[in-house]
Protein backbone atom coordinates (compact mmCIF):
# COMPACT_ATOMS: atom_id res chain seq x y z
CA UNK A 1 0.00 0.00 0.00
CA UNK A 2 1.24 3.47 -0.80
CA UNK A 3 -0.17 4.91 2.41
CA UNK A 4 -1.34 3.50 5.70
CA UNK A 5 -4.82 2.02 6.01
CA UNK A 6 -7.91 3.85 7.22
CA UNK A 7 -9.63 1.91 10.00
CA UNK A 8 -12.86 2.74 11.80
CA UNK A 9 -13.18 1.46 15.37
CA UNK A 10 -16.63 1.09 16.93
CA UNK A 11 -16.54 0.42 20.67
CA UNK A 12 -19.30 0.13 23.28
CA UNK A 13 -18.98 3.11 25.61
CA UNK A 14 -16.91 6.07 26.71
CA UNK A 15 -16.83 5.33 30.44
CA UNK A 16 -15.41 1.85 30.91
CA UNK A 17 -11.60 2.17 31.28
CA UNK A 18 -11.11 -1.15 29.47
CA UNK A 19 -12.27 0.53 26.23
CA UNK A 20 -9.94 3.46 26.85
CA UNK A 21 -7.18 0.86 26.76
CA UNK A 22 -8.67 -0.79 23.69
CA UNK A 23 -8.74 2.43 21.71
CA UNK A 24 -5.18 3.21 22.76
CA UNK A 25 -4.10 -0.27 21.64
CA UNK A 26 -5.53 0.35 18.16
CA UNK A 27 -3.86 3.75 17.93
CA UNK A 28 -0.50 2.31 18.94
CA UNK A 29 -0.63 -0.28 16.17
CA UNK A 30 -1.94 2.11 13.51
CA UNK A 31 0.81 4.60 14.35
CA UNK A 32 3.41 1.94 13.58
CA UNK A 33 1.95 1.49 10.11
CA UNK A 34 1.18 5.12 9.34
CA UNK A 35 -2.53 4.40 9.36
CA UNK A 36 -5.54 6.54 10.19
CA UNK A 37 -7.99 5.59 12.93
CA UNK A 38 -11.50 6.94 13.44
CA UNK A 39 -13.24 6.15 16.73
CA UNK A 40 -17.03 5.93 16.92
CA UNK A 41 -18.54 5.48 20.39
CA UNK A 42 -22.17 5.41 21.58
CA UNK A 43 -22.99 8.25 23.96
CA UNK A 44 -25.39 5.89 25.77
CA UNK A 45 -23.27 3.01 27.13
CA UNK A 46 -23.73 -0.28 25.28
CA UNK A 47 -26.61 1.06 23.18
CA UNK A 48 -27.46 -1.43 20.44
CA UNK A 49 -29.40 1.08 18.34
CA UNK A 50 -26.77 3.81 18.60
CA UNK A 51 -23.93 1.43 17.81
CA UNK A 52 -25.89 0.19 14.79
CA UNK A 53 -26.28 3.77 13.58
CA UNK A 54 -22.55 4.33 14.01
CA UNK A 55 -21.84 1.27 11.89
CA UNK A 56 -24.09 2.62 9.14
CA UNK A 57 -22.20 5.91 9.28
CA UNK A 58 -18.97 3.97 9.03
CA UNK A 59 -20.16 2.17 5.91
CA UNK A 60 -20.89 5.52 4.29
CA UNK A 61 -17.32 6.66 5.05
CA UNK A 62 -15.87 3.56 3.31
CA UNK A 63 -12.82 2.84 5.52
CA UNK A 64 -10.39 0.11 4.53
CA UNK A 65 -11.50 -2.02 7.50
CA UNK A 66 -13.83 -1.93 10.50
CA UNK A 67 -12.99 -2.97 14.05
CA UNK A 68 -15.96 -3.71 16.30
CA UNK A 69 -16.65 -4.59 19.92
CA UNK A 70 -20.37 -5.37 19.50
CA UNK A 71 -22.96 -4.28 22.05
CA UNK A 72 -24.95 -7.49 21.56
CA UNK A 73 -24.15 -10.92 20.19
CA UNK A 74 -27.39 -11.45 18.25
CA UNK A 75 -29.45 -8.26 17.98
CA UNK A 76 -27.30 -6.43 15.45
CA UNK A 77 -27.73 -8.86 12.60
CA UNK A 78 -29.43 -6.45 10.20
CA UNK A 79 -26.66 -3.87 10.25
CA UNK A 80 -23.95 -6.54 10.31
CA UNK A 81 -25.48 -8.08 7.20
CA UNK A 82 -24.96 -4.69 5.57
CA UNK A 83 -21.36 -4.69 6.73
CA UNK A 84 -20.87 -8.16 5.26
CA UNK A 85 -22.40 -7.05 1.96
CA UNK A 86 -20.21 -3.95 1.79
CA UNK A 87 -16.96 -5.84 1.09
CA UNK A 88 -15.29 -3.87 3.90
CA UNK A 89 -13.52 -6.46 6.08
CA UNK A 90 -14.70 -6.70 9.69
CA UNK A 91 -12.53 -7.55 12.69
CA UNK A 92 -14.07 -8.07 16.11
CA UNK A 93 -12.56 -7.92 19.57
CA UNK A 94 -13.77 -8.53 23.16
CA UNK A 95 -16.92 -10.27 21.89
CA UNK A 96 -18.24 -11.55 18.57
CA UNK A 97 -21.70 -11.43 17.02
CA UNK A 98 -23.57 -14.61 16.09
CA UNK A 99 -23.52 -15.34 13.20
CA UNK A 100 -20.27 -13.58 12.49
CA UNK A 101 -18.79 -12.17 9.31
CA UNK A 102 -15.57 -11.22 11.09
CA UNK A 103 -12.33 -12.09 9.35
CA UNK A 104 -10.65 -12.38 12.76
CA UNK A 105 -12.02 -12.32 16.29
CA UNK A 106 -9.68 -11.56 19.20
CA UNK A 107 -10.95 -12.33 22.66
CA UNK A 108 -10.55 -14.53 25.70
CA UNK A 109 -12.59 -17.39 27.11
CA UNK A 110 -15.17 -15.71 29.34
CA UNK A 111 -16.39 -19.00 30.79
CA UNK A 112 -12.85 -19.98 31.80
CA UNK A 113 -12.32 -16.48 33.16
CA UNK A 114 -15.43 -16.78 35.36
CA UNK A 115 -14.38 -20.20 36.64
CA UNK A 116 -10.91 -18.92 37.50
CA UNK A 117 -12.36 -15.92 39.35
CA UNK A 118 -14.73 -18.12 41.34
CA UNK A 119 -11.94 -20.57 42.13
CA UNK A 120 -9.66 -17.82 43.38
CA UNK A 121 -12.30 -16.37 45.69
CA UNK A 122 -13.39 -19.82 46.91
CA UNK A 123 -9.82 -20.73 47.85
CA UNK A 124 -9.31 -17.40 49.60
CA UNK A 125 -12.45 -18.06 51.67
CA UNK A 126 -11.08 -21.55 52.45
CA UNK A 127 -14.27 -23.04 51.05
CA UNK A 128 -16.70 -21.36 53.44
CA UNK A 129 -18.81 -18.23 53.23
CA UNK A 130 -21.63 -16.34 51.55
CA UNK A 131 -20.98 -14.18 48.52
CA UNK A 132 -22.65 -11.69 46.22
CA UNK A 133 -22.21 -11.80 42.44
CA UNK A 134 -22.43 -8.58 40.43
CA UNK A 135 -22.98 -9.51 36.77
CA UNK A 136 -22.47 -7.33 33.69
CA UNK A 137 -24.87 -5.88 31.14
CA UNK A 138 -27.54 -8.38 30.01
CA UNK A 139 -26.91 -7.52 26.34
CA UNK A 140 -23.15 -8.03 26.50
CA UNK A 141 -21.87 -11.29 25.05
CA UNK A 142 -19.37 -11.59 27.91
CA UNK A 143 -21.98 -11.58 30.68
CA UNK A 144 -23.62 -15.00 30.44
CA UNK A 145 -20.47 -17.09 29.94
CA UNK A 146 -18.82 -15.35 32.90
CA UNK A 147 -21.90 -16.01 35.03
CA UNK A 148 -21.90 -19.67 33.99
CA UNK A 149 -18.20 -19.85 34.82
CA UNK A 150 -18.94 -18.52 38.32
CA UNK A 151 -21.64 -21.15 38.79
CA UNK A 152 -19.47 -24.05 37.70
CA UNK A 153 -16.38 -22.76 39.48
CA UNK A 154 -18.27 -22.54 42.76
CA UNK A 155 -19.28 -26.20 42.50
CA UNK A 156 -15.84 -27.00 43.86
CA UNK A 157 -16.81 -25.14 47.04
CA UNK A 158 -20.14 -26.57 48.25
CA UNK A 159 -19.98 -24.48 51.42
CA UNK A 160 -19.65 -21.20 49.54
CA UNK A 161 -23.19 -19.97 49.00
CA UNK A 162 -24.40 -17.24 46.65
CA UNK A 163 -26.49 -14.97 48.85
CA UNK A 164 -27.58 -12.72 46.00
CA UNK A 165 -26.90 -11.93 42.35
CA UNK A 166 -27.49 -8.57 40.72
CA UNK A 167 -26.91 -6.74 37.45
CA UNK A 168 -24.42 -3.88 37.40
CA UNK A 169 -24.44 -3.28 33.62
CA UNK A 170 -20.60 -3.04 33.63
CA UNK A 171 -21.02 0.55 34.89
CA UNK A 172 -19.59 2.01 38.09
CA UNK A 173 -22.58 4.02 39.29
CA UNK A 174 -25.11 1.31 38.45
CA UNK A 175 -23.11 -1.30 40.34
CA UNK A 176 -22.63 1.05 43.27
CA UNK A 177 -26.37 1.64 43.55
CA UNK A 178 -27.44 -2.00 43.32
CA UNK A 179 -24.70 -3.22 45.68
CA UNK A 180 -25.65 -0.65 48.31
CA UNK A 181 -29.28 -1.78 48.08
CA UNK A 182 -28.37 -5.45 48.35
CA UNK A 183 -26.18 -5.19 51.43
CA UNK A 184 -28.88 -3.08 53.05
CA UNK A 185 -31.33 -5.90 52.36
CA UNK A 186 -29.30 -9.05 53.02
CA UNK A 187 -26.27 -7.90 54.98
CA UNK A 188 -22.54 -7.81 54.35
CA UNK A 189 -21.19 -10.81 52.39
CA UNK A 190 -17.94 -12.68 52.95
CA UNK A 191 -16.84 -11.99 49.39
CA UNK A 192 -17.88 -10.63 46.00
CA UNK A 193 -17.43 -11.72 42.40
CA UNK A 194 -17.79 -8.63 40.23
CA UNK A 195 -17.63 -8.92 36.46
CA UNK A 196 -15.34 -5.98 35.79
CA UNK A 197 -13.05 -3.60 37.65
CA UNK A 198 -15.11 -0.56 36.72
CA UNK A 199 -18.02 -1.95 38.74
CA UNK A 200 -15.60 -2.99 41.50
CA UNK A 201 -14.66 0.68 41.85
CA UNK A 202 -18.32 1.45 42.52
CA UNK A 203 -18.54 -1.34 45.09
CA UNK A 204 -15.41 0.00 46.77
CA UNK A 205 -17.10 3.40 47.09
CA UNK A 206 -19.78 1.71 49.21
CA UNK A 207 -17.38 -0.55 51.13
CA UNK A 208 -15.05 2.33 52.00
CA UNK A 209 -17.84 4.68 53.03
CA UNK A 210 -19.09 2.10 55.52
CA UNK A 211 -15.73 1.14 56.91
CA UNK A 212 -16.05 -2.45 55.71
CA UNK A 213 -13.59 -4.99 54.39
CA UNK A 214 -14.96 -7.35 51.73
CA UNK A 215 -12.68 -9.40 49.45
CA UNK A 216 -13.56 -8.78 45.80
CA UNK A 217 -12.41 -10.50 42.63
CA UNK A 218 -12.94 -8.44 39.48
CA UNK A 219 -11.98 -8.60 35.81
CA UNK A 220 -10.04 -6.65 33.16
CA UNK A 221 -6.94 -5.84 35.24
CA UNK A 222 -7.40 -2.17 34.40
CA UNK A 223 -5.03 0.38 35.94
CA UNK A 224 -7.87 1.33 38.29
CA UNK A 225 -8.34 -2.32 39.28
CA UNK A 226 -4.63 -2.78 39.88
CA UNK A 227 -4.67 0.29 42.11
CA UNK A 228 -7.44 -1.32 44.20
CA UNK A 229 -5.36 -4.50 44.50
CA UNK A 230 -2.33 -2.50 45.66
CA UNK A 231 -4.49 -0.73 48.24
CA UNK A 232 -5.82 -4.03 49.53
CA UNK A 233 -9.32 -3.01 48.42
CA UNK A 234 -9.61 -5.79 45.86
CA UNK A 235 -8.25 -9.31 46.12
CA UNK A 236 -7.57 -9.98 42.43
CA UNK A 237 -8.62 -9.22 38.86
CA UNK A 238 -8.81 -11.54 35.87
CA UNK A 239 -6.74 -10.13 33.03
CA UNK A 240 -9.25 -9.69 30.23
CA UNK A 241 -6.79 -7.67 28.16
CA UNK A 242 -8.96 -5.45 25.96
CA UNK A 243 -5.97 -3.31 25.01
CA UNK A 244 -4.13 -6.28 23.48
CA UNK A 245 -7.33 -7.63 21.94
CA UNK A 246 -8.02 -4.40 20.07
CA UNK A 247 -4.38 -3.94 19.11
CA UNK A 248 -4.19 -7.46 17.70
CA UNK A 249 -7.45 -6.95 15.81
CA UNK A 250 -5.89 -3.86 14.24
CA UNK A 251 -2.75 -5.83 13.39
CA UNK A 252 -4.87 -8.57 11.80
CA UNK A 253 -6.71 -5.95 9.74
CA UNK A 254 -3.48 -4.43 8.46
CA UNK A 255 -1.99 -7.79 7.57
CA UNK A 256 -5.20 -8.86 5.84
CA UNK A 257 -5.22 -5.66 3.80
CA UNK A 258 -1.65 -6.44 2.76
CA UNK A 259 -2.79 -9.80 1.45
CA UNK A 260 -1.44 -11.91 4.30
CA UNK A 261 -3.33 -14.84 5.80
CA UNK A 262 -4.63 -14.12 9.31
CA UNK A 263 -6.10 -16.49 11.92
CA UNK A 264 -9.85 -16.78 12.35
CA UNK A 265 -9.60 -16.65 16.15
CA UNK A 266 -7.05 -15.36 18.64
CA UNK A 267 -7.94 -16.55 22.15
CA UNK A 268 -5.75 -14.86 24.77
CA UNK A 269 -5.07 -16.88 27.93
CA UNK A 270 -6.80 -16.29 31.27
CA UNK A 271 -4.62 -14.88 34.05
CA UNK A 272 -5.56 -13.93 37.59
CA UNK A 273 -3.68 -10.81 38.67
CA UNK A 274 -3.09 -10.34 42.40
CA UNK A 275 -0.68 -8.56 44.74
CA UNK A 276 2.15 -11.02 44.12
CA UNK A 277 2.18 -10.93 40.32
CA UNK A 278 1.26 -7.36 39.38
CA UNK A 279 4.47 -6.88 37.39
CA UNK A 280 3.83 -5.05 34.12
CA UNK A 281 0.14 -4.71 34.95
CA UNK A 282 1.05 -2.04 37.50
CA UNK A 283 1.31 0.65 34.83
CA UNK A 284 -0.98 3.09 33.03
CA UNK A 285 -2.18 1.92 29.64
CA UNK A 286 0.27 4.27 27.92
CA UNK A 287 3.18 2.32 29.43
CA UNK A 288 1.81 -1.22 29.23
CA UNK A 289 3.11 -3.85 26.86
CA UNK A 290 0.69 -5.63 24.54
CA UNK A 291 0.84 -9.14 23.14
CA UNK A 292 2.96 -9.11 20.01
CA UNK A 293 1.67 -10.65 16.80
CA UNK A 294 4.06 -13.58 17.10
CA UNK A 295 3.00 -14.22 20.70
CA UNK A 296 -0.65 -14.08 19.69
CA UNK A 297 -0.13 -16.71 17.02
CA UNK A 298 0.48 -19.22 19.82
CA UNK A 299 -3.18 -18.77 20.83
CA UNK A 300 -4.61 -18.72 17.31
CA UNK A 301 -7.05 -20.92 15.43
CA UNK A 302 -6.91 -20.96 11.64
CA UNK A 303 -9.80 -21.83 9.37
Amino acid sequence: MNSGPSISVVTKNLKNPAYVGARLGVERVLTQYGGKVTHLIPTSPDSISEQSELLLRTLADRPDAILLAPSHAREMRTVLDEVAASSIPLFCFVSEPVPSAATTFVGSNDYALGRAMAGYLGKFLKGFGEIIIVNGHPDAATTMPRALGYKHGLREFPNVFVRKQCQGDYQRETAKSVFKKIIDEVGVPDGVLVSNDFMACGLWDVIRSRGLSIPMVGANATPEGVKLIKQGAMLASAAFDAMSMAGLAAEAAIRHLRGEAVPRFIDLPVKIIHSENLGDWDKPYSEREMYSWNEALEFSVWE
